[in-house]
């Protein structure tokens, strides 16, 4: 054997939660291509089966998990099999446990669970398998327009996306400087209004309107009444770039992860409505993944991050880009900043003209 061939022919590690999965001398692009799709679905078929939840209230063997789940047995066996090896479950004699790593993320009564997100990414099964022509064509899916309200799409995703806010929210609220004395909110694309709870939870007297889709304001009620935020945050259907809002009304404003699936009009129209509902001197928060100078070799969450966002008709703009559509809008004194709590995404911070 050549070399050449030696290196090519690398030691496969694949690594679950906690720790090494397995390791084989294997040609890594074929492994990496079954293993990749095999784990990622045997951890959210567990989700979604209710695996985590059963085993969050005891261990239990193949038999009893698969009894109480009303599934069959030899194939619980297996699938528990598969999480084991990813680390998410531990097997101390014939029974299934939650490991240490699955009992902070996916058991239910975690302080945060992840498993609403994990659940969700379901449905990009399907997404994926487009890649190939998306990549021929240039073209990607249109994956919000035509869904009614009663869509279970909305469930999962902005379910999914208040897991993650839930995490990050705390950091977020502390860097976002609202004028003195604000008392009004606009989260515009806000879904589940998690920011906006935040913000309005750290100062007191802020009431906050979250303002979205029918399928996806609706959602954003039952989390807000379900936390029992429901007398800080309301939610109103709509959308930004073209529903009234009444002018001079909102202290500050939020723009969540909604810039990139826009085109530049569309964004236009959007941060100039925003102005008109700010009073003097408001200001607008951005958060969103910008693309950023081909320098070095990127991190793997960002790169798979921004191939997703373009097979979903996304674009990743340039704070530059940002910052001319805000000056465009009415907006001065741009400020950035990247928070470790958002892995990838730059926070940037305007103020309205006066």
């Amino acid at each position: 054997m050549t070399g050449a061939a030696r290196r090519d022919e690398r030691v496969l590690v694949i690594r679950g939660s906690a720790g090494r999965v397995a390791t084989k001398r294997a040609p890594s692009p074929a492994a990496e291509a079954f293993a990749g799709m095999a784990l990622s679905v045997a951890l959210i078929t567990g989700v979604r089966l209710g695996v985590f939840t059963r085993l969050a209230e005891g261990p239990a063997e193949a038999q009893e998990l698969a009894s109480g789940l009303g599934l069959d047995t030899r194939s619980t066996a297996l699938l528990a099999d598969s999480l084991h090896a990813l680390g998410y479950l531990t097997r101390p004699a014939d029974a299934y446990a939650l490991s240490g790593v699955a009992r902070r993320w996916l058991d239910p009564g975690a302080s945060r669970p992840v498993a609403a997100c994990v659940a969700g990414n379901v449905e990009h099964w399907d997404w994926w398998a487009a890649l190939p022509e998306i990549i021929r064509t240039g073209t990607g899916l249109d994956v919000h327009s035509g869904r009614a309200e009663t869509d279970t799409f909305w469930q999962d995703y902005i379910g999914g996306q208040y897991d993650l806010a839930r995490l990050s929210a705390p950091a977020v609220s502390r860097a976002i400087r609202l004028p003195a004395g604000a008392r009004r909110l606009l989260d515009v694309g806000g879904g589940h209004g998690w920011f906006a709870a935040e913000l309005c939870r750290r100062h007191d007297g802020l009431q906050a309107t979250v303002l979205d889709l029918p399928g996806s304001a609706e959602v954003g009620r039952r989390i807000i009444a379900e936390t029992g935020m429901d007398h800080l945050v309301r939610h109103r259907s709509g959308d930004a770039r073209s529903t009234s809002l009444e002018a001079d009304h909102y202290d500050a404003a939020l723009c969540f992860n909604l810039i990139h699936p826009l085109p530049p009009d569309d964004i236009r129209a959007l941060l100039s409505n925003v102005n008109r509902s700010l009073r003097p001197g408001g200001r607008i928060a951005v958060l969103n993944l910008f693309a950023r100078p081909r320098r070095r070799r990127p991190d793997q969450f960002s790169a798979c991050l921004s191939l997703f966002f373009h097979m979903t008709s996304a674009t990743i703009y340039t704070v530059g880009q940002l910052d001319e559509w805000l000056r465009e809008a009415g907006f001065r004194q741009s400020r950035r900043m990247t928070l470790r709590r958002v892995p990838g995404q730059t926070l940037v911070v305007a103020t309205k003209r006066a």
